[in-house]
């Protein structure tokens, strides 16, 4: 099991204590120190002022920010978690990507999604109905455009000729796309073309706000890991798809409800399903309690996990 943490910048309004080269550098130093395998951010260029004050939350550009994590460590892979895809030009996202990746040295994935959001659609003039559309023809442009070739495209939505976009990614053919969300539509694209799924904790008391099928147990995910199973199968991908996902129990890391033991046996019940990635928020008052919370979890949880994976097994 390997564990992505945010940088805990989503809230509304964010604290300023988090916003700097200096914080954003010791977070994602300390996050590497303690083992986690990758730091992430979110996105948000324009919520509604309505979202943000109903649980809602604000956020830094995710490339630019994690590019401020990537110049003071040499490790930690740099997750995007997600960047709503519609909501960029893609040759203008294949472009970001890149730079960020080869500037990096290679540890760039893509956490990508169509996002939820209408008044977010509306105020970036795309068109909310068209999201899932968009999202399938822009990945074509940024797949074509990653490859350094010059690119022909005629598409609903875009028209190139002869574009050539360089440099190149670092990590060949481009980095790994690991794409959220809940729906059966997603888990199709997973198996179709991507590396990775990230499912999305949907409580059913939210109702349907966040527009995905509802994710709040073992037994719902497993349902959807058989789907993904079956769709790879129709897709006759017989490569390993990686899988991240909150693990069900065990509260909030860095809150005084936090139980590492049953949040370690949570993660248990993940591995036993297949899942290799764990995404962890952690809950921070200052920088410095952040710091401290992610050296604690990296004792009371990985430190854990590994010497569960590590422990000999008993035979019969």
């Amino acid at each position: 099991m390997r564990f992505a943490v945010g940088i805990p910048i989503n809230s509304a309004p964010p604290d300023p204590e988090f916003i700097s080269v200096d914080a954003i550098s010791r977070l994602a130093i300390a996050a590497e120190d303690a083992g986690f395998s990758a730091v992430w951010l979110t996105e948000h260029p324009a919520p509604s002022e309505a979202w943000r004050t109903s649980g809602g939350h604000d956020a830094i550009d995710p490339f630019v920010g994690l590019t401020v994590a990537a110049t003071v460590t040499s490790r930690l892979r740099l997750l995007t978690n997600l960047t709503v895809v519609p909501y960029r030009n893609p040759f203008l996202l294949a472009k970001t990507a890149a730079t960020l990746d080869a500037l990096s040295g290679g540890r760039l994935i893509i956490g990508a999604g169509t996002g939820y959001l209408e008044a977010e659609y509306r105020a970036l003039g795309v068109e909310f109905e068209d999201r899932n559309d968009l999202f399938d023809e822009s990945f074509e442009v940024m797949r074509k455009a990653w490859t350094g070739e010059p690119v022909d495209h005629s598409g609903r939505h875009f028209t190139a000729e002869g574009i050539r976009s360089l440099p190149t990614p670092a990590q060949s053919p481009h980095p790994p796309v690991w794409i959220g969300g809940n729906s059966r539509l997603t888990r199709r694209r997973v198996a179709a073309w991507a590396q990775g799924w990230m499912p999305m904790p949907n409580p059913r008391r939210l109702g349907d706000r966040r527009r995905t099928a509802h994710l709040e147990s073992i037994d719902d995910l497993r349902g959807m890991l058989a789907h993904l199973a079956e769709e790879m199968d129709k897709a006759a991908r017989t490569d390993s798809i990686d899988v991240m996902c909150a693990p069900f129990a065990g509260g909030v890391p860095g809150t005084t409800r936090f139980e590492p033991g049953a949040y370690v046996d949570a993660l248990g019940e993940l591995i036993d399903e297949g899942v290799g990635w764990s995404t962890v928020g952690v809950a921070a008052r200052s920088v410095d309690h952040a710091l401290e919370s992610y050296a604690r979890f990296g004792v009371d949880v990985i430190d854990a996990v590994n010497s569960r994976r590590d422990r000999p097994r008993r035979t019969t």
